[in-house]
């Protein structure tokens, strides 16, 4: 385990594996990693489909625009975003240690803005959720020595039809292709500089 600064000076994109399976355990920290992910309203709008199997990512890097990385990593994290969290929002806070009346103020408050979202709203909310969850994904699989690289470029109407997903509910958010990395991580960093994207107005 590392420092969180030292990890993300670190890290890089990752995108020639080494032929070898990454283990449950490791799959399962991962994993775990994105489960407790920060959202907002604590709404956990999301799911993740693991691929191993040759055959399938084959097929999946087919949609994506035939990237090598995809069809040769050891596992894809297909992120799914849930639209459907209108139906589970005020079960989930019931389920909440609160009192009665701090439930019923926060229905009051929130509910409104939920509901009043339309469905290509409701998936905009939902990929900005995922974005925090596969960040825990990218960052707790460089933390086991494991190399992760970020796809955003696939056909989103195919993923979502090879899946065979209820797309008023699910849809693919972003792939993550996980595995061993065959070089060394350079973790060669090219960011603004800080002062550029930082300003402390007070």
């Amino acid at each position: 385990m590392m420092d969180y600064l030292q990890l993300m000076q670190n890290r890089s994109s990752i995108r020639s594996y080494l032929d070898k399976e990454i283990s449950k355990k490791d799959l399962s920290y991962i994993l775990e990693c994105a489960r407790l992910s920060p959202s907002s309203l604590g709404l956990e709008p999301w799911r993740f489909l693991i691929f191993q199997n040759k055959k399938h990512k084959k097929e999946i890097s087919q949609i994506a625009n035939n990237q090598a990385h995809v069809q040769n990593c050891a596992a894809i994290v297909v992120v799914l975003a849930r639209a459907d969290f209108k139906e589970y929002f005020e079960e989930k806070m019931k389920k909440k240690k609160l009192s009665q009346e701090k439930i019923d103020m926060y229905l009051n408050i929130y509910k409104p803005f939920i509901d009043g979202m339309n469905l290509e709203q409701s998936f905009a909310y939902a990929r900005e959720q995922c974005h925090i969850a596969s960040t825990n994904i990218i960052n707790a699989t460089f933390n086991l020595n494991l190399g992760a690289c970020v796809i955003g470029g696939f056909d989103q109407d195919k993923i979502n039809q090879y899946l065979k997903l209820d797309i008023n509910k699910q849809r693919v958010s972003l792939l993550i292709t996980l595995g061993y990395p065959s070089t060394e991580i350079k973790g060669e960093k090219f960011r603004f500089d800080f002062n550029e994207v930082v300003e402390f107005k007070d």
